[in-house]
């Protein structure tokens, strides 16, 4: 199983040196999926199982989590999931590098609606440029909300960044039925609150 500490892992010094360190994680050299904030990791878990094909890491800062998050992964035997503990910024900036990632999940990011905790939410533009340069061309930016005042801000963030295609034009589509479930989605759905899924893409800087 594997279970990394940030805080207490060497980070790849180089690309090649972060290549070479999932390689040896996962045995392969399979697409690899992030998400950001996995929570109790039922999303994550559901699509490694799903797309055994592919190889999935999960972040999560809070130690609870984490440890229900790691307890799904070791009684499913799954390896093709790695979970990091941690904050998610510090990994994607540390840990990965250009061109390494097919898909980033952000499923549910807490809103911080209040407007003097705006600055705590996590799309943002120098976020989003992150993740653009750790995409491989083609790669998506899949998040989903609850909230569509925060789904207005996620898309128009989107909007002007640099290199990003938004999938459903400048808009977003409820949640699709055929997409691995979180336990937010399914609570929410039960309470009929909409659910807006977002999806951008990677798109050549040419």
């Amino acid at each position: 199983m594997y279970f990394f500490n940030i805080t207490k892992t060497i980070p790849p010094a180089c690309r090649n040196e972060a290549l070479s360190h999932f390689t040896h994680i996962f045995g392969n050299t399979r697409p690899l999926s992030v998400e950001i904030g996995s929570g109790n990791g039922h999303f994550l878990v559901e699509s490694a199982l799903l797309h055994p094909e592919c190889n999935f890491i999960g972040i999560e800062l809070l130690t609870g989590r984490v440890k229900k998050f790691f307890s799904k992964v070791e009684k499913r035997n799954l390896k093709n999931i790695a979970v990091y503990r941690g904050d998610a910024r510090r990994f994607i900036w540390e840990f990965l590098y250009e061109d390494m990632v097919w898909e980033f999940f952000i499923m549910f990011p807490d809103p911080w609606p209040k407007e003097r905790h705006h600055k705590h939410r996590i799309v943002t533009g120098p976020f989003i440029n992150m993740l653009y340069h750790r995409l491989v061309s083609g790669g998506k930016v899949s998040l989903v909300t609850d909230h569509p005042w925060y789904r207005d801000h996620i898309v128009s963030v989107f909007k002007v960044s640099h290199g990003f295609m938004n999938r459903f034009g400048e808009g977003s589509v409820p949640y699709p039925d055929d997409y691995p479930k979180s336990i937010f989605e399914q609570r929410f759905r039960l309470e009929k609150r909409p659910i807006y899924f977002m999806q951008f893409i990677k798109v050549s800087e040419d």
